[in-house]
């Protein structure tokens, strides 16, 4: 068969999506267990979900700390011997601590899932951080800390949370190089002791699974003893009093760094898929209005983005652009311009389809692959969702129209309270 290649393929809309079935099970003690069967390649993925995410402490560094010194050591094997298993049996070991959430995952190829469990369940469950490797992991960081200390976007990231959700709120508290010197040993243990344990874990198994894994699995954690499941720091929410843009002058600044949003809702709000779509038209995809118009055809960057964030005790909507220092204050003044026009001007039947297809090309590839929808379905079920969620999205995004979306910028749109810091020169 010879192929014109003069002529395009067929051009089809996405319109349905077969969402992958999720099986639950329980393990002996409890744990939750959310299976993801699939895939042609002979690999696991088993991700800890932990609730021991920043929002559990007013002591900056020792939630991620916690979880990266997690393999540093443990009751009987150094942080060299953990790594050469893991090597040895070509696995890897993948802490990751985010504002809500702890995950700690393993990837290891099948046929030495037993083996690579064992390491895993020992660092997991029996890490002594020691003092040494812990002195050495914080003079790193600290050095990191320094370094990204001198680029404007890490300055106006950390002050625009601190502005947003308020310099008392696990959120919002800025990182110091003192808290480097002054973080603890003991700090690092109380928080593992209190939060890394059976009564605060759920599972979630991606790849090849078979019945031996899952009797492997229970075997491990499910004789785990259970406790009582520790609550989040119960911190309010104070957003500045006044909504004039924070400067943070930076001498010599070629580039300043804008970050701006608004407090909004969570993916549990009815509101959150539909102000997703609107973000999206704003800023949110290369098409969007703020690329047109700031970096197409004003010139004053290389690239702004859009975001709807959520998280368990906020949902936001933040801008996120790096632009030529002479033109910061326009390029501000641009991105409330084209909040304003969402709110009085209805968007066209053409460009609300262009990010219809858009939305529903970014959703076949968040379920490409078993980890692929492993990582997709961490991001809902945190929120006590499964992928109803996506299904409900699916909806929304065919069904929104031009009405529901300016009646929304009205909502949540208040460009008098939009919270602003530029760092570099303004």
């Amino acid at each position: 068969m010879t192929i014109d290649r003069t002529i395009a393929p067929a051009y089809k809309a996405v319109t349905e999506i077969n969402f992958p079935q999720v099986k639950k099970v329980i393990l002996t003690n409890g744990i939750p267990v959310y299976v993801l069967n699939g895939g042609t390649q002979e690999v696991v993925k088993l991700d800890i979900m932990v609730g021991a995410g920043s929002l559990y402490t007013t002591k900056k560094l020792v939630a991620p700390l916690t979880g990266l010194m997690l393999n540093e050591g443990t009751t009987s094997k150094t942080a060299h011997q953990l790594a050469e298993g893991f090597d040895y049996y070509g696995a890897y070991f993948q802490p990751n601590t985010e504002k809500d959430q702890a995950f700690v995952g393993l990837v290891t190829i099948s046929r030495y899932f037993e083996q690579t469990l064992l390491l895993f369940f020992e660092a997991l469950n029996e890490s002594i951080f020691p003092e040494k490797e812990l002195q050495t992991l914080l003079e790193r960081r600290r050095q990191k800390f320094l370094v990204e200390m001198e680029k404007t976007s890490f300055l106006a990231r950390e002050a625009f949370n601190e502005k947003l959700f308020g310099a008392q709120h696990p959120y919002g508290i800025k990182t110091i190089e003192a808290f480097y010197h002054e973080t603890r040993r003991d700090e690092l243990l109380a928080f593992y002791k209190e939060h890394y344990h059976a009564g605060n874990y759920s599972l979630i198994l991606s790849g090849k699974i078979t019945d031996e894994v899952l009797k492997l699995v229970d075997q491990y954690f499910g004789a785990l003893p259970k406790q009582n499941k520790p609550q989040a720091a119960a911190q309010t929410i104070i957003p500045a009093l006044t909504y004039e843009p924070v400067v943070i002058e930076k001498a010599g600044a070629v580039q300043s760094s804008i970050r701006c949003g608004l407090l909004t809702v969570n993916k549990t709000h009815r509101d959150y898929i539909k102000l997703k779509m609107l973000t999206t038209i704003l800023g949110g995809y290369f098409g969007s209005r703020l690329m047109k118009n700031i970096r197409e055809e004003k010139g004053y960057t290389y690239g702004i983005h859009g975001m709807q964030v959520s998280l368990q005790q906020a949902g936001y909507m933040a801008i996120a652009a790096d632009v030529k220092a002479a033109f910061t204050r326009e390029a501000h003044h641009e991105i409330i311009r084209e909040m304003e026009k969402l709110k009085s001007e209805p968007v066209s039947e053409t460009e609300l389809q262009r990010v219809r297809n858009y939305m529903m090309g970014e959703m076949l590839q968040m379920f490409d692959g078993p980890f692929s929808t492993a990582e997709t379905f961490k991001s809902v079920v945190q929120f006590g969702l499964d992928f109803d969620y996506y299904e409900q999205m699916r909806q929304a995004i065919l069904s929104v129209n031009a009405q529901e979306l300016m009646e929304l910028a009205n909502k949540y749109y208040h460009s008098n309270k939009l919270t602003t810091v530029v760092a570099g020169k303004y």
